[in-house]
């Protein structure tokens, strides 16, 4: 479950920005909150700004930070890093490194981990981790696993930490000497020697975090849905297989009469078997199997696309961090999960939602409360995005029996952009003249 997000100098965040999914004081729709070893959580928040505004710019830093931690390297091959060097503050005349700090619980643990990245523009030669942190919470204490900076290690050697880790103090520090003798500046710590010599079961639990409880999409385009069985799961022959809860879609949103199961292909795996998305349409008294992708529509298609990891998010947890989600989908659709992720009677394993969106539709106090409601904004002057929330406003703006939505377009809370286009044409105009 995330509890906090904070980054630095990456894109348009130039300062350290905190994105906080812990509640606030109020007590507006408190019986929605996740409540976890006395913390309190939201299910859901819903982020707005202008075009340009740096809200994708949020979701991308989650992804690329979990992107490194689960490639262990700043070196390892993948489309997400290819670009690294592009992705520090571009107006900064000063060489930072960009800062990645995300707070959670897993596996019944409440972890603190951090990490600095340095590039050099167009220049990969020069990536480096600048520094690395690990905090575990006990008891509302945090204790530090170990701090890095560019050239050593620290393993922390008090009694809490040996307990921890089940180590002891000697031996710990011949694996600390060793470790540090061969850093790679490009290696995080956690997933490579803290896992292999120090403590695979820690690092598991940090690691699981950002490989199965995170899922961050920054790009939500159609994709063609398939799965895979494994041989010992799989029958003699073709056959569809039926999801309850891509079936539950169907019918509450009132898609049609069609059914849509997956249908079996042969994969070029000889031990697994992919799964394609297919539309069952009544033909007379014959049925009639249909690629999805070529007969339902985009928002349908999308909306299918989601179900496929809800189903797991609700039974095991976790956080689902999406760029635009409602793009395609009607909004009351978008208004019926959001209820989901808010009922605790539905919601038992602290399953998460974040989303991006233009759409005021959800500026209501009957669906979000004000510490739910983020924007972002950017300065016209210095070009940096802060973070801000509705419940950082004054009492008056902002009241339960406030129109959210009205005072959204009234401009009370910013992110809405001023455009005007007509001296466009005009100065078009004259120049043909």
């Amino acid at each position: 479950m995330l509890i906090k997000y904070v980054f630095q100098n990456f894109r348009s965040f130039n300062s350290k920005t905190q994105f906080n999914m812990e509640a606030g004081t109020q007590r507006t729709l408190d019986e929605n909150l996740i409540r976890e070893n006395r913390l309190r959580i939201l299910p859901s928040a819903v982020i707005y700004g202008a075009n340009a505004s740096g809200k994708s710019n949020i979701i991308m830093s989650l992804a690329i930070m979990r992107e490194i931690v689960l490639q262990g390297s700043l070196e390892a091959v993948s489309p997400d890093l290819n670009n690294l060097e592009l992705y520090p503050f571009a107006h900064n005349s000063e060489q930072k490194p960009m800062l990645f700090e995300v707070e959670f619980t897993n596996g019944g643990f409440h972890f603190l981990y951090s990490f600095e990245v340095l590039t050099k523009l167009f220049d990969k030669e020069k990536r480096q981790i600048v520094s690395e942190r690990l905090w575990i919470n006990r008891n509302k204490s945090l204790i530090q696993i170990f701090g890095r900076d560019r050239q050593r290690v620290a393993i922390k050697r008090d009694k809490k930490v040996l307990s921890l880790i089940q180590y002891d103090e000697k031996l710990l520090a011949e694996f600390e000497n060793k470790i540090n003798k061969n850093l790679d500046p490009a290696e995080l710590f956690l997933p490579r020697a803290f896992k292999t010599v120090v403590s695979s079961d820690i690092a598991d639990k940090v690691i699981d975090f950002f490989k199965n409880k995170l899922i961050v999409v920054s790009d939500f385009t159609l994709k063609r849905t398939n799965l895979t069985f494994s041989v010992a799961d799989m029958p003699d022959k073709d056959f569809l297989a039926w999801n309850k809860t891509l079936e539950g879609f169907v019918k509450n949103a009132d898609f049609g009469p069609q059914r849509i199961m997956f249908k079996s292909q042969k994969s070029e795996d000889e031990h697994s078997a992919d799964m394609q998305l297919v539309s069952i349409y009544k033909s007379g008294n014959r049925d009639v199997m249909v690629p999805a992708e070529l007969m339902e529509s985009r928002g349908t298609l999308k909306l299918l696309d989601f179900a496929i990891p809800f189903d797991t998010l609700f039974m095991k947890g976790g956080t689902f961090v999406l760029d635009e989600f409602d793009a395609a989908i009607h909004p009351e659709l978008v208004k019926g999960i959001i209820a989901l992720f808010n009922d605790q009677s539905v919601n038992k394993k602290g399953a998460q939602l974040i989303f991006t969106t233009h759409n005021p539709i959800y500026l209501s106090n009957k669906i979000f409360r004000r510490d739910q409601i983020k924007f972002v904004e950017k300065d016209r002057d210095t070009f940096e995005s802060t973070i801000y929330s509705l419940a950082d406003f004054g009492s008056t703006d902002v009241r339960n029996d406030q129109n959210y939505l009205l005072n959204y377009f009234k401009g009370k809370y910013g992110t809405l952009p001023y455009i005007d286009f007509s001296k466009l044409f005009d100065k078009e105009a004259k120049e043909e003249k």
